[in-house]
């Protein structure tokens, strides 16, 4: 698992970027990647026997439009395994 330090880092970048989601505690989920056998065959190379741990946390808040409609927002945030970011993504 990633370490707390880590998390809260990227807690405060969100909150700084996304004002929105300050205060919001995200939920963190971890998922092994493995190598594409099709992908290196296909390529005649060697199969890389390692496997990739990503983790996401997904930051989820419910707003109210201008017209009193409450719609979710999600922010998911994927890192590696040194807990960098490697990707943002908003929903609209």
């Amino acid at each position: 698992m990633i370490d707390s330090r880590k998390i809260n880092r990227i807690k405060r970048k969100i909150s700084k970027e996304f004002p929105e989601f300050k205060g919001v505690e995200p939920k963190i989920t971890e998922k092994l990647i493995s190598p594409q056998d099709s992908i290196y065959r296909k390529l005649s190379l060697g199969r890389a026997k390692r496997i990739r741990r990503i983790f996401r946390l997904k930051f989820q808040r419910t707003i109210e439009t201008v017209d009193q409609v409450e719609i979710s927002r999600i922010l998911t945030v994927t890192l590696d395994e040194k807990g960098e970011i490697m990707k943002i993504t908003e929903s609209r």
